[in-house]
């Protein structure tokens, strides 16, 4: 049985409310991987489809450093992650976590989700690291996004149900007995 553990020793998740949505707008602009609509109509769309929003902090300064998001859960059991880290503010490492306790928190509240897709371009491929290399890509849209002035190829992953169970769940559970052992309780 996976458990929706929201922090480990270095980082820590918080669901995201109204009064984080000027932060995460000033992340996806700094960051630059999308098109944004004004600050306003932003604030109104932010939260369209999204089952789940957190704020993404480091431990023990409890800095934000960015967003996480689920959303689109459908029928066949699919669910979408988002993940956006200020490189300025982002400790090494933080990110993977932070993208770890996403998708458990995903497996853990929904019994039915069977696949965790998220999609990026070759812009920010490579700031995913060699992590990326054990999560199967499924599908490449040549020249699917224009953005910035040119065409990018949009690359879709997904994390199954069976493999989370197998190897993903037990790193979170080693993360999370971290945080255990040095505050004596339950993350």
């Amino acid at each position: 049985m996976l458990h929706p553990h929201l922090e480990t020793i270095r980082t820590r998740l918080r669901p995201a409310g109204e009064e984080d949505v000027p932060r995460l707008y000033d992340v996806l602009a700094r960051l630059g991987l999308h098109s944004l609509p004004t600050p306003s109509a932003f604030a109104e769309q932010h939260r369209q489809g999204a089952e789940a929003q957190f704020a993404i902090h480091t431990r023990p300064s409890d800095d934000v450093i960015g967003f996480s998001s689920l959303q689109h859960l459908n029928r066949a059991g699919h669910i979408q992650i988002g993940i956006f880290t200020d490189p300025a503010v982002s400790k090494l490492g933080a990110g993977a976590e932070a993208m770890m306790l996403t998708v458990n928190y995903a497996f853990a509240t929904w019994e039915h989700v069977r696949k965790v897709y998220f999609s990026t371009t070759e812009a920010s491929l490579r700031d995913l690291g060699r992590g990326m290399s054990l999560v199967p890509r499924e599908a490449v849209l040549p020249e699917h996004l224009f953005f910035q002035g040119r065409l990018w190829d949009v690359h879709f992953y997904a994390i199954t149900r069976e493999s989370w169970a197998e190897s993903g769940a037990r790193i979170v559970d080693r993360m999370v007995r971290g945080l255990e052992r040095r505050d004596g309780q339950r993350a």
